[in-house]
């Protein structure tokens, strides 16, 4: 047993370097896919429980939105999960972002998820729609996981189809992610090789690649009501790009209600931080047939350069 935990501490070290060395060696391409680079696209965080928390998520990840942050995550969801966002972006009625989701709880095979993501740019005289459709899958890695899932290493995978609808030009592709996740009772750290393989075609008949962002992540928790999250954003031009710092505390009799706080500090030329609160509920169900559950979430973001974001989200579980 313990030649084991020798051997996954290892394995984690020796995936941590490589992920490193990536951030190091892999080409990043500054000028290539100018419009979804412009826009931020696919790098939208698709969770307001995480939002809540400033973004730090990779290393928490234990709902349908981990398909954007961590998609090894997935292994930690135990029934199946419906989830629902829309988010007014800065609140000034132009720019909307949505997601849906679908994730199917691992029964042996792995955990996996489809999921459509959608953003509608309304800047008169120009009008954008982008949408990415994906399957997020992950699994067990070198040991089974333990009791409650407690300790267990996973790896996961979101396999994308991009499409753009703009004023100037459309054009569609792929694009392919890869992460880890490493957790224990108290301790835990994610991976998230974000566009690692991507191209876009153009109708010009121009092909180009979305340049790589890798998310690392550690959470530690307190106790069973509090945990506290870090992550860091990276990519060969701006390392690190971001770092966000969050905490989540669950309270009420049946921890059901969740207050959380956080903040991203931006390092780019234009360097900016942003605050972040939110709340969580959670709805137990039991004479609803095959629905177990609802979960509600509220994110407020504060940045003093792009202005206010209200984030809401919905998702059953059954």
């Amino acid at each position: 047993m313990k030649r084991l935990k020798f051997f996954i501490k290892r394995k984690d070290a020796i995936f941590f370097a490589f992920i490193i060395g990536l951030m190091v060696t892999f080409p990043v391409y500054a000028d290539d896919y100018l419009h979804t680079k412009d826009s931020g696209f696919t790098l939208l965080p698709t969770s307001v429980r995480a939002m809540g928390m400033g973004g730090a998520f990779v290393a928490v990840v234990d709902n349908y939105e981990a398909c954007y942050f961590n998609p090894a995550g997935l292994v930690q969801i135990n029934q199946k999960e419906v989830g629902a966002i829309y988010n007014d972006l800065y609140g000034l009625g132009l720019l909307s972002h949505s997601f849906l989701s679908f994730i199917e709880p691992d029964k042996g095979m792995g955990a996996g998820g489809i999921n459509w993501t959608h953003l509608e740019a309304n800047l008169e005289p120009e009008k954008w729609n982008y949408d990415i459709f994906s399957y997020s899958y992950a699994n067990f890695l070198f040991n089974s996981p333990s009791i409650y899932r407690k300790r267990f290493a996973s790896w996961g995978a979101n396999f994308k189809y991009l499409k753009q609808n703009t004023n100037w030009e459309n054009g569609e592709g792929y694009s392919l992610d890869i992460s880890f996740l490493s957790k224990n009772e108290r301790f835990s750290w994610g991976a998230n090789i974000q566009d690692l393989i991507s191209e876009i075609r153009w109708k010009t008949g121009k092909k180009e690649s979305i340049p790589i962002n890798i998310k690392l992540g550690t959470a530690y928790i307190f106790s069973p009501c509090f945990l506290i999250a870090l992550d860091i954003d990276a990519s060969k031009e701006n390392i690190p790009r971001d770092i966000h710092l969050g905490g989540e505390w669950w309270m009420g009799h049946k921890r059901n209600i969740a207050l959380r706080f956080g903040g991203t500090k931006i390092f780019q030329s234009t360097a900016d931080f942003t605050f972040s609160v939110g709340s969580g509920f959670y709805i137990p169900l039991k004479e609803m047939g095959n629905l177990t559950g609802i979960k509600l979430n509220y994110a407020f973001s504060y940045n003093k350069t792009l202005g206010n974001t209200h984030r809401f989200s919905f998702s059953l579980m059954f």
